[in-house]
């Protein structure tokens, strides 16, 4: 913020020709209808910069359609933050998200508001317990309209800024607009971080959160993860014409009756490479699941140690499909050979296993974090690690 563009103690905003003109004898009633007509334009001017990251930004994007129209009252949506003035946050913000967030709010030009749109912006409600959700925007950013709803539908988006209007023109007579305060909802939706207008924030919390934004891609360096590959698989002539005959060469049993057949590590490729001449060639997904010890396929032994199992599915394309699905089970540290030069779609298939759950998939291209920042160290989907996690200094 600039020194000589500043908000005062009651959350006006002030220019030092107000206080010039406002000290020239005479000019006392011109200065007054001045701040009238510069107040009434900027009511009628206020243009959003949308921060749409789920199912609220559709309703958004509805609110600016020819139903609701925001655009009779002067409120345009803009592409830059340096060309708004009230950034609308339409959905769940991640620890991942957070700081990109709170880096363009720093970027719009004063004065400017924000309006939380939706459950997720205001508390992170379904989600606001989950390792990668931050639990509310206000414990980041000055939220100056929430706008509730699981979505809330165009007309109470339209709703909230009608009541952001209402505050802005309070706010330059000189009123200070603070919210009811209800002790009780406040206990019940506290956050795991400190909001910004809670007494137990501290100056560490903004600074933190202040660094982390400046630095939010300088500080994910994390490189691919190497893993060494075994070597080349052993080629063989196609001679089965089906998912269970190219099984039986393999030498897998494929009767398993408690999930898909379990298939050794170094057969896993030439498995994909046979099916794939067969006709399988939509690569559908890979599932990877963390068993802790004592845990796993039913029926089996209860000193059964912790493992891994990661499944592939694959169909063929056109009439009649058909699918086949297989399991490599590993040991914690054992990497699985990748399938991304059979199956291009596996390649973020595979990341997204490797950054939640923590498979390696060996000889992989590009093996590095997708969904969870790149600097996150941990793999949330492993069953040992608690959905709860915290994330300093966001969650």
């Amino acid at each position: 913020m600039s020194e000589k563009h500043t908000l005062d103690d009651t959350g006006n905003y002030e220019h030092p020709l107000y206080k010039t003109l406002l000290n020239t004898p005479g000019l006392s009633v011109g200065v007054a209808s001045l701040d009238d007509l510069l107040a009434w334009g900027l009511t009628n001017s206020l243009w959003v910069f949308p921060m749409a990251t789920s199912c609220c930004g559709i309703e958004l994007m509805a609110t600016a359609a020819s139903r609701v129209d925001i655009d009779r009252m002067g409120t345009i949506v803009r592409g830059t933050p340096r060309q708004a003035d009230v950034m609308v946050v339409a959905g769940t913000i991640t620890v991942k998200m957070a700081p990109r967030v709170k880096l363009l709010w720093d970027q719009m030009p004063e004065p400017k508001w924000c309006i939380a749109m939706g459950s997720c912006a205001i508390s992170g409600d379904f989600y606001r317990n989950l390792y990668s959700v931050v639990p509310g925007i206000d414990t980041f950013l000055p939220v100056d309209v929430y706008v509730p709803g699981c979505p809330p539908n165009p007309e109470a988006l339209m709703h909230g800024l009608l009541r952001l209007q209402e505050k802005i023109q309070r706010q330059r007579k000189g009123e200070k607009v603070v919210p009811d305060v209800n002790p009780d909802l406040i206990h019940v939706t506290k956050p795991s971080v400190p909001r910004l207008c809670d007494a137990a924030r501290t100056k560490e919390m903004d600074a933190a959160q202040l660094l982390s934004a400046t630095n939010a891609t300088t500080d994910e360096t994390s490189e691919p993860l190497a893993v060494e590959f075994t070597g080349a698989l052993p080629k063989q002539e196609l001679l089965a014409a089906d998912f269970e005959g190219v099984l039986k060469e393999l030498g897998v049993e494929a009767s398993a009756t408690d999930g898909p057949p379990l298939v050794p590590a170094a057969r896993h490729v030439e498995l994909a490479q046979r099916l794939k001449a067969l006709g399988y060639r939509q690569y559908v997904s890979v599932i990877a699941t963390h068993w802790v010890a004592k845990t796993g396929r039913k029926g089996k032994d209860e000193a059964e140690p912790e493992h891994f199992e990661v499944v592939t599915l694959l169909r063929t394309v056109g009439a009649k499909s058909r699918v086949a699905s297989w399991s490599v089970r590993l040991a914690p540290g054992e990497s699985i050979p990748s399938l991304a030069k059979v199956f291009a779609g596996a390649d973020w298939q595979e990341r997204e296993q490797w950054d939640l759950v923590g498979v390696p998939f060996a000889n992989h291209p590009d093996l590095r974090r997708l969904m969870m920042p790149e600097n996150y160290t941990l793999h949330p989907l492993r069953r040992d690690l608690a959905a709860d996690l915290p994330l300093a200094p966001w969650r």
